[in-house]
Parts: C-alpha cells; sequence; structure tokens
C-alpha cells in the first residue's frame, strides 16, 4: 500500500547512516580496506553509489567442497601427418688418426699346390687333351700354341702343328733365326727355355712326361737357306726320365729325303757341357757347342750354333745345325723343327 512503500522508503534512508557508524573504523572514503592475514570481516563495503545505496555486500567465503571425481580418459588424438625430411647435413672434419696397433704375429706360408689339386685343375686334367692329336680331333685346325696335360696333370703350353703331314703334331725343338742361345746348361734343357715367337726347347722333363703314356712318332724337319725343305721321320721316340739322364729310345728311320742322322743317337744319354753323359774321352757338348745324345760324337746336332749356311773353317767344323745325311757337318740348316704325335 502507499503507506507500507512510504516506510520502506525511509528504512532504506536510514540504514546507511547506520551501516556506516558500524563499519566506520575500516572505511576511509567509501572503500573498505583489506583484513589484516588470518582475519575475516563479517561483512565487507565494496562500494557506495550517490544514491546512498548498498551496492555489494559480501561475506567470508565457504569452506572447500571435497575435489569431484576423476573424469573419464578422453579418446586418442589423430595422428599428425609425416613432416618434411630433413637435409643431409655436411660432414664433419677428420678427426686425428688413432694410435697404430700393434704388429701381429707372422702367419705361416702355406704349401704350394700340387698339380691336379688347384681349383678345377683335376677336372681339366681329366678331361682335357693330352696331346696335339686330340686337339685336332676335336676341331682346333690351326697351327698355334695349346694347353695339353701330362699323365701327372702337368699343364704344358705346347706349339702344334696342324698343317704339316695331316696335323697333330707337337713341336718340341724349333730353329728359325739365331735369336735363342742353344749352348746352355743342364738345368735349362731340363726345364726348358726360348720364346714362342722364335726359337725354343720344350724340356727334356716335359718330353719325358708327354711320351711316357706310349710310342709316340718322330718327325724332323729342315729347311737350308738356299729354300730347299728335307725331313726325316722315325716310327717311334721316348725319353727316358732324369734317373736315366733322359735316354732316348728311337724306333726304326721310316723314310725322308734328309736321311737318317738320328738312329745312331739312340740309347744314349743326354749331354750338355756341365754334364758328360757322353761316350767319348771329352764332353761332345762343348767339343761342338751343342747339347745332344751324344755318342762319340755326332752324326745330328740340332742344337748347335746358329751358323748361317756353309761354314768351312776348322774351328766350327760341326758345331752348327748338321745333319749328316743332308748337307754334311759342314752346313748349318736355316730352320729346324723336331715334333712327335702318337704313333
Amino acid at each position: 500500500s502507499p503507506v507500507g512503500a512510504g516506510a520502506a522508503m525511509l528504512g532504506l534512508r536510514i540504514l546507511p547512516p547506520l551501516l556506516m557508524c558500524l563499519l566506520w573504523p575500516r572505511a576511509v572514503g567509501g572503500v573498505v580496506s583489506e583484513p589484516r592475514a588470518g582475519s575475516c570481516p563479517d561483512v565487507r563495503l565494496i562500494g557506495l553509489g550517490e544514491s546512498d545505496r548498498l551496492a555489494v555486500l559480501q561475506g567470508c567465503p565457504g569452506a572447500p567442497g571435497s575435489p569431484g571425481g576423476k573424469g573419464e580418459q578422453g579418446s586418442p588424438g589423430v595422428k599428425g601427418s609425416k613432416g618434411d625430411e630433413g637435409r643431409v647435413g655436411k660432414p664433419g672434419p677428420q678427426g686425428p688418426a688413432g694410435p697404430k696397433g700393434e704388429k701381429g704375429e707372422r702367419g705361416e706360408r702355406p704349401d704350394p699346390p700340387l698339380w691336379g689339386e688347384t681349383p678345377g685343375e683335376s677336372f681339366y686334367c681329366e678331361t682335357g687333351a693330352k696331346n696335339c692329336v686330340q686337339l685336332r680331333d676335336s676341331g682346333h685346325s690351326l697351327t698355334g700354341w695349346y694347353t695339353v696335360y701330362t699323365p701327372a696333370c702337368q699343364r704344358v703350353t705346347v706349339l702344334c702343328d696342324m698343317d704339316t703331314d695331316q696335323g697333330g703334331w707337337l713341336v718340341f725343338q724349333k730353329r728359325v733365326d739365331g735369336s735363342v742361345n742353344f749352348f746352355r746348361n743342364w738345368k735349362s734343357y731340363r726345364d726348358g727355355f726360348g720364346s714362342q715367337l722364335s726359337e725354343f726347347w720344350l724340356g727334356n722333363e716335359n718330353i719325358h712326361q708327354l711320351t711316357r703314356p706310349g710310342a709316340h712318332e718322330l718327325r724332323v724337319d729342315l729347311e737350308d737357306f738356299e729354300g730347299g725343305a728335307a725331313h726325316a721321320q722315325y716310327s717311334s721316340f721316348q725319353l727316358q726320365d732324369e734317373s736315366q739322364n733322359y735316354r732316348l729310345l728311337l724306333g726304326a728311320f721310316a723314310g725322308g729325303e734328309a736321311g737318317d742322322s738320328l738312329s745312331v743317337h739312340g740309347n744314349h744319354s743326354f749331354t750338355t757341357f756341365d754334364r758328360d753323359n757322353d761316350a767319348s774321352d771329352s764332353n761332345c757338348a762343348n767339343s761342338y757347342r751343342g747339347a745332344w745324345w751324344y755318342g762319340s760324337c755326332h752324326s745330328s746336332n740340332l742344337n748347335g750354333l746358329y751358323l748361317k749356311g756353309a761354314h768351312l773353317s776348322k774351328e766350327s767344323h760341326a758345331t752348327g745345325i748338321n745333319w749328316k745325311t743332308g748337307k754334311g757337318y759342314r752346313y748349318s740348316y736355316r730352320t729346324s723343327a723336331m715334333k712327335i704325335r702318337p704313333a
């Protein structure tokens, strides 16, 4: 009612002065000062408007409530996209070399492999050619150097003549130009010497091994400086081993324009200037400047000096590449070749 409303308005006007009287010790200019630490006012006056109305009344804060329960775990986030690949950095500076280590112990030297024990050697020994006839029959038609195997599985590089008399000849001696010295010692003739491009002796040990399986026929080809050619052929040829001083086992003369100047040397041992195995009082190799199956002394001397045709002086008598039944003791042939093939 109007009466009640007026009373209420009167109360509102009376209330602020009362409050101000109660709070005066703490109020200055309408703002309440902060309470001392550990104290709490019953009532705090925050601000008083121009209309003398109470703007805010605030009591002490209540005690904190108990903590709430743990919330449910959220779903995992989506995997992010792969970042760009980083660049390769430049190498850093080389560090100092480390200290040198101690020298290791010296290892044992392995034994050299035996023939047939090198990788694949036994296979080729069993399946490889044993002579030039086998090479010819397997389709090798060109004269040249080939590999053959001895019964002891020794690999030997040999010159195969595929042109003369149906081919298949293995050449073990060749003279063509005098470029190789044939006045040599026992070891050289045992092991072989010379050049594949010119003159050579295949080696008595190789010749022994190659003729060991059985009889081989022998052919000797000679050519003089006038262009004439002649040959001599023998039914069989074989050399015994070094313990027999490579003794020559020679079959019958089988013909040829050069005639037979080798049969007298059959069953004789090989002689060099440092190994005298001949039947003479002197060393025939020294006397006639060669190496051969000398008796006392020779009818042929195909490993003698290369004297380029006729040599008439007394000092050079019978010292050249001589074949007595051909051009005699005073003529040295331009070329000679001794070759074998299975009989």
